[in-house]
């Protein structure tokens, strides 16, 4: 971790990740405008605070009602700005993250740029998609439930349940990061998991104890004055990048902890490989050989 700057690279991320969230919230609640009452959307921003620090959870939500108050059914010009505004600044975010992994995994970045931008559009718009999708999952579905008038015992159950779907959907987000992102042959998904299920566990310890933390030991605003708010959510992304490039980094060890081919496809020789995790040995394999 000290050796590749993780910590560096994460801040980068963080920085883009930060602008791109309020043009991402404009135009999640200008679309929703374009159905439904946007108030609903920013109603229900709220349940978010369960996993995000209380400071950032907050400038948030007053983004979400500034927006909401300014915002009416014939926005769909605004939407779409903030929407290709959102993309362009988290494409940055995603192009610091490709570069992170690719230094974890020991990887230099060799696509040409075609295939470089394809990978960076597909990798932003299915972020982006998949923010979208799960804001609609966490907003959406108490309306939706409202509207069947359901047991309320079932409605408890299905309320719970969103959290646990919620995680699962974080851990394919990170999978996907690891196979696809860096330039190298795809590891089985197999060795992806343990970096995976790690980082999403560090991710949620590490969102709960920076909220306590935030809460109950740290007054932000006294130390930044207004910017607390904003300080709180940049330490917030950095914490979601930082953990996201330490599960890379625990995966791609493991990749070099032993001789047989981690990549897919037909087994290959060492070296032929196309991926320096698989195509090296670790320390302490190499030791425990001698």
């Amino acid at each position: 971790m000290s050796d590749d700057n993780i910590t560096m690279l994460a801040a980068g991320v963080a920085f883009y990740a930060l602008l791109a969230v309020f043009p991402a919230l404009a135009a999640i609640i200008s679309i929703w405008a374009l159905v439904l009452d946007p108030h609903d959307i920013t109603r229900q921003i709220a349940e978010l605070s369960r996993f995000i620090p209380p400071g950032a959870a907050a400038i948030i939500e007053h983004q979400a009602n500034e927006i909401s108050e300014n915002t009416d059914a014939g926005l769909s010009v605004a939407a779409v700005g903030s929407l290709v505004v959102a993309m362009f600044v988290a494409s940055k975010g995603v192009r610091g993250l490709i570069l992170g992994l690719n230094i974890v995994y020991g990887e230099d970045e060799r696509r040409r740029l075609a295939h470089k931008a394809t990978v960076v559009s597909a990798l932003t718009v299915g972020l982006i998609v998949l923010t979208l999708v799960t804001i609609v999952f966490i907003a959406g579905l108490p309306l939706v439930i409202g509207m069947l008038g359901l047991d309320s015992t079932l409605v408890t159950l299905i309320s719970l349940l969103r959290w646990p779907a919620l995680v699962l959907m974080m851990m394919l987000v990170i999978a996907v990061l690891y196979r696809f992102a860096p330039y190298r042959r795809a590891p089985r998904w197999e060795w992806l998991s343990v970096g995976t299920v790690t980082a999403t566990l560090m991710w949620l310890l590490g969102s709960l104890g920076l909220s306590f933390y935030a809460r109950h030991f740290a007054s932000f605003t006294e130390l930044y004055g207004s910017l607390g708010a904003v300080v709180v959510l940049l330490m917030w992304f950095w914490l979601s990048a930082f953990t996201v490039l330490v599960g890379a980094e625990l995966n791609g060890e493991m990749e070099r902890q032993t001789r047989h081919d981690t990549t897919v496809g037909e087994p290959r020789p060492m070296g032929e490989r196309g991926a320096h995790a698989a195509d090296t040995l670790g320390k302490s394999h190499s030791w425990r050989k001698r």
